[in-house]
C-alpha cells in the first residue's frame, strides 16, 4: 500500500535509521519564506480524468521535497480529474535542505504557505465550477484542519486521514528540540532511540521535518475550529496508529458534535484507512 508506507508524520519511520541521543548543535541560518508564484498551474500536478465535474485535491503526507503524483494512487479514483497540490517543502525543496537548519518559526511561516498554496487551488478549480474534495494523509492531515480554521469551508467535501486536532504538547516540543518520538500501541507517547549510522546531512534534513511537522503539531485545533461548521468533514483514524497516535475521547466528541463523520479502525494503524474495505467506506463517503 503506498500511504502506509510512504508518510508517519511522526518521523517514525525516518528516523528508525537517523538520530542519536545526543543533540546536535544548531548553527541560524537566514531563510527567506516561500514565494507563491503567480502561475497557479506551477502550484500543482494533475492526472486522472480531466473532464470530470468532480476535482479531488490531495495533500500529501511527508513532509518531503518531491511531490510525489502517486501517493494517493491505492483510493484508486482516476475516473475523477486528480490533482496533487505542491507544499511549500516540494514547491522550494531548500526547505527541507541540510544546509538551512530550519528553525520552528520558519517552519510556521513554511506551513502557512502551504495552508496558503491550498487554499488557492481550491479557489482557482471552483472558480472552473468544479465541485471541490479535498483529501489529505498524515502531514496533508493536519496541513487540512488549519486550512479550515483560516479561510471559508471551501470544499464540497474533505477526507482526512491519520491525523490529529491536539496533539500532547510534549510531542510537539520534543520535535521542536529534534528529538524522536512514537505512540506505543497508539497511545502512550514514547521516546525512540536510533542509531547514529547516517550522515549528518541526512540527520539535518530530518531536523528540518520535524520543525515543520512541530509547526502544524503545535495548534490546538478543537479550539480553532470551535466555530466552524464541520459537516461535510469525513475523519479516519487508525486505534493503533503509532506515528500520530489515536484520536482521544475528547477529540472524537469534538469532531462528532460539529457535525462531522469519524471512522476508528479497530487495530488500525497509519495507513489501514487505505486498506480494504475501509477505503471503499471513506470513498463512498466523501463522493456520496
Amino acid at each position: 500500500m503506498k500511504i502506509r508506507h510512504l508518510s508517519l508524520i511522526s518521523l517514525l519511520s525516518l528516523l528508525l535509521f537517523i538520530s542519536s541521543c545526543k543533540k546536535d548543535e544548531e548553527i541560524s541560518v537566514s531563510h527567506e519564506t516561500t514565494q507563491i508564484p503567480s502561475d497557479i498551474t506551477k502550484l500543482y500536478k494533475e492526472k486522472g480524468n480531466l473532464s470530470s465535474n468532480k476535482v479531488i485535491l490531495y495533500s500529501n503526507g511527508g513532509p518531503d521535497q518531491d511531490l510525489d503524483t502517486s501517493y494517493f494512487d491505492d483510493l484508486e479514483l482516476s475516473m475523477y480529474h486528480e490533482v496533487y497540490v505542491h507544499q511549500s517543502n516540494s514547491l522550494n525543496p531548500a526547505v527541507i535542505d541540510a544546509k538551512l537548519n530550519l528553525t520552528v518559526e520558519q517552519a510556521i511561516k513554511e506551513n502557512d504557505v502551504s495552508v496558503e498554496i491550498l487554499q488557492r487551488v481550491a479557489e482557482h478549480f471552483q472558480d472552473e465550477g468544479k465541485e471541490v474534495y479535498i483529501v489529505g494523509h498524515s502531514f496533508g492531515a493536519i496541513l487540512i484542519p488549519a486550512l479550515i480554521a483560516k479561510h471559508k469551508n471551501i470544499a464540497k467535501k474533505y477526507l482526512i486521514m491519520a491525523g490529529r486536532l491536539d496533539f500532547p504538547n510534549k510531542l510537539w516540543q520534543e520535535f521542536n528540540e529534534r528529538r524522536g518520538y512514537y505512540f506505543r500501541d497508539g497511545v502512550t507517547l514514547t521516546e525512540r532511540h536510533f542509531t547514529s549510522d547516517v550522515t549528518k546531512t541526512e540527520k539535518e534534513e530530518v531536523y528540518a521535518k520535524m520543525r515543520l511537522q512541530a509547526g502544524f503539531g503545535r495548534n490546538r485545533y478543537t479550539t480553532l475550529l470551535k466555530n466552524k461548521d464541520l459537516s461535510n468533514v469525513v475523519y479516519a483514524y487508525g486505534e493503533k496508529d503509532e506515528p500520530v497516535g489515536r484520536l482521544t475521547n475528547e477529540e472524537i466528541n469534538f469532531l462528532t458534535g460539529k457535525g462531522a463523520t469519524v471512522y476508528g479502525i479497530p487495530n488500525g494503524g497509519h495507513g489501514s484507512m487505505i486498506e480494504p474495505p475501509y477505503k471503499q467506506r471513506l470513498t463512498d463517503a466523501l463522493l456520496k
